[in-house]
């Protein structure tokens, strides 16, 4: 499948790389978005932003397990 470049770009997508194509039959639209080829890293900052803050959502977690 060839792209425009400016779209290829912009979807962060180079030669080789993977697309999951999805087609809803309802509105007759396709959708593509590139199949990451690694996950590490993409929930960066969710659980804090330092290590501290982490090891703190973590611990507050672990202690919602006994709770209950």
């Amino acid at each position: 499948m060839t792209l425009p470049e400016r779209i290829a770009r912009t979807m962060g997508v180079r030669r080789g790389s993977r697309l999951l194509i999805t087609y809803d039959e309802q509105t007759g639209e396709a959708r593509i978005r590139p199949l990451l080829e690694t996950y590490a890293g993409v929930l960066r900052g969710v659980y804090g932003q330092t290590p501290d803050e982490v090891a703190a959502y973590l611990e507050e977690e672990r202690r919602s397990w006994s709770d209950s």
